[in-house]
């Protein structure tokens, strides 16, 4: 069985992708995986580093905020919607897949529209409670819509095809013990303080977290590591104990003692 996986920008839309593909390989080791991502996006880092073979193509997302510089980036991005549907359909003729995942993200738009419209069964899988723009476009062709939070349906065309699936959780999650994981990372006796604001980072949360980082540091009751995310390394942390993203998360979530972090709540008006 080949499959083909397409998402990316954040951590939120490649990990539940490699998540899938985990429990994949684990239950049908012949299983041929590839992912498309973009060119030069997050995932063209994490997903060689998870061990999938990966291909990229060049896409962007437009610009919603108005200025001269913004409309110039959209002009690009109109002609990569058609370069990166020809990438696209390239990759799925020479893997020849027999189902598509789509996670989520600009660039999974060109791989799963191309792939339904060659007859690939695909399916995309919707992470929030309100769908972002790309899947919400796919959703109605998509042979299922895969949702996180029942919902997400109101949102999406009457004609998706939805399920109630839930988010994947890597298996490394699901079996991580914490005195394990401790050890393994070396840590001592104090209680670890785990803070972070996603893969691209969080302004309030880096900011708030700065002194927070020095008061845990002068008291010595703590351990503290901040994953401070890709955009937000200006942020004011001057401490030894921050990093762009927590390497093997899993690990460093299951070793903690306490977590800080972002939870959207969306609540539901009548």
């Amino acid at each position: 069985m080949k499959v083909l996986f397409a998402g990316g920008g954040t951590a939120g839309h490649i990990n539940p992708a490699l998540a899938i593909a985990g429990y994949l390989r684990e239950r049908e080791p012949d299983v041929e995986i590839l992912y498309i991502g973009a060119k030069g996006g997050m995932e063209e880092r994490l997903v060689p580093a998870a061990g999938y073979p990966f291909k990229s193509i060049t896409i962007s997302g437009f610009q919603r905020k108005l200025s001269w510089e913004n409309l110039k980036k959209n002009a690009k991005t109109v002609v990569r919607m058609f370069t990166s549907s020809q990438e696209a359909r390239k990759i799925l003729e020479a893997f020849r897949p027999d189902v598509c995942v789509g996670t989520g993200g600009y660039v999974s738009g060109p791989v799963i529209r191309d792939a339904i419209k060659m007859g690939i069964p695909s399916v995309v899988h919707e992470q929030n409670a309100y769908p972002g723009v790309t899947n919400k476009a796919l959703s109605r062709h998509a042979t299922r819509t895969m949702l996180a939070v029942a919902d997400a349906q109101r949102h999406l065309d009457p004609k998706a095809r939805c399920v109630l699936t839930g988010n994947p959780v890597r298996q490394e999650v699901i079996r991580a013990r914490r005195a394990d994981a401790r050890k393994k990372l070396g840590l001592d006796e104090r209680p670890l303080i785990l803070s972070f604001g996603g893969s691209l980072g969080a302004r309030k949360i880096n900011e708030a977290v700065a002194s927070l980082l020095v008061w845990s540091a002068r008291s010595d009751k703590f351990q503290h590591i901040h994953a401070y995310g890709q955009w937000g390394n200006g942020s004011p942390i001057s401490s030894k104990k921050k990093v762009w993203m927590l390497p093997g998360t899993p690990i460093w979530t299951f070793a903690s003692t306490s977590t800080i972090c972002r939870i959207v709540w969306q609540q539901q008006i009548l």
